[in-house]
């Protein structure tokens, strides 16, 4: 017999789930399957990923993501970008739920199996989810993320010293032929370089494909100006000095030093264009355009035109 309910009734077990629950459970709380096909017609409940539901009005986030996950397959532990947005990580949301499984099967639409060994020490609980912990999700991110994100979780990561080249080094040392090495090698030396190595490899990147030439990259200034600094990307022709910084990459002192030094450098004669790692990944053709525009100025106002 069918019992008489409210419209925004969920049963009481979604309370310590996030607010997501299964059909299962609803059953057991008393609806009929008639009822609770009647609430998935209508819209009133929707499926927030593998077997798991929620009333509509219920913002989804990647906590609901989490306990869906783990109300759908039970053995699962949350990972990856799933994981990472769950620890406040920097890594977009790519429409997937990430999962360890300890078995083969098939993923379920958006909620997505993986197979990697995990130790011990290596799963935390969030609410009642098994989640990967931070500094795992850290190390499974900067190796399976694409190029650019990896990059910038690696430059992330460094600044607020969340892990470090010795503890990175260490993770690849304990699993040799883990799938994401080529990316976690790259990532550790971009740690041993300091926080902006990726972002000056990235401008690298981007002046070579726009054909600029005559520039020097992490050039002393001391042989062309008598100062006791460097720049990221020096024209020596122009005195046009680049640099990759900015509070978000290097802290609050080392933002303050910048600032200082670019007194310096202007008072040298020398014109500085700063970018952050924001410019380059958005706004590449933007960053471009503005040193090309600074060039032809700089060179034309050494002609005298």
């Amino acid at each position: 017999m069918a019992i008489s309910v409210s419209r925004d009734w969920v049963p009481d077990a979604a309370r310590g789930q996030g607010g997501v629950f299964t059909a299962r459970q609803a059953l057991a709380e008393g609806l009929t399957a008639a009822q609770v096909r009647r609430r998935i017609d209508t819209g009133r409940w929707v499926r927030v990923v593998g077997g798991a539901l929620a009333d509509s009005a219920l913002e989804i986030s990647p906590w609901q993501q989490a306990h869906a996950a783990c109300l759908t397959w039970p053995d699962s532990v949350v990972c990856l970008g799933t994981a990472a947005r769950l620890h406040r990580l920097p890594v977009p949301d790519d429409g997937l739920v990430h999962v360890v499984v300890p078995s083969p099967r098939a993923s379920r639409g958006a909620l997505t199996r993986h197979e990697f060994p995990l130790g011990p020490g290596d799963v935390t609980r969030l609410g009642q989810a098994a989640v990967t912990t931070r500094r795992r999700t850290v190390v499974d991110c900067l190796g399976r993320l694409p190029d650019d994100q990896s990059e910038a979780l690696t430059t992330w990561v460094l600044t607020r010293r969340l892990l470090g080249p010795d503890e990175l080094d260490r993770a690849i040392a304990a699993r040799p032929g883990a799938w994401g090495n080529v990316r976690r090698r790259r990532a550790l030396l971009d740690m041993r370089a300091g926080a902006a190595g990726p972002a000056e490899r990235r401008l690298h990147r981007l002046l070579r494909g726009a054909g600029l030439t005559g520039w020097l990259p992490n050039e002393s200034l001391s042989g062309h100006l008598g100062l006791y600094a460097s720049a990221d990307v020096y024209f020596p022709d122009v005195r046009l000095v680049i640099e990759i910084d900015g509070a978000a990459f290097h802290g609050p002192d080392r933002f303050q030093a910048d600032r200082t030094r670019q007194n310096l450098l202007v008072g040298a004669g020398c014109t500085v264009l700063r970018f952050t790692w924001e410019d380059l990944t958005h706004r590449p053709a933007a960053v471009i355009a503005q040193i090309e525009a600074s060039l032809r100025r700089l060179r034309a106002l050494s002609r005298g035109f």
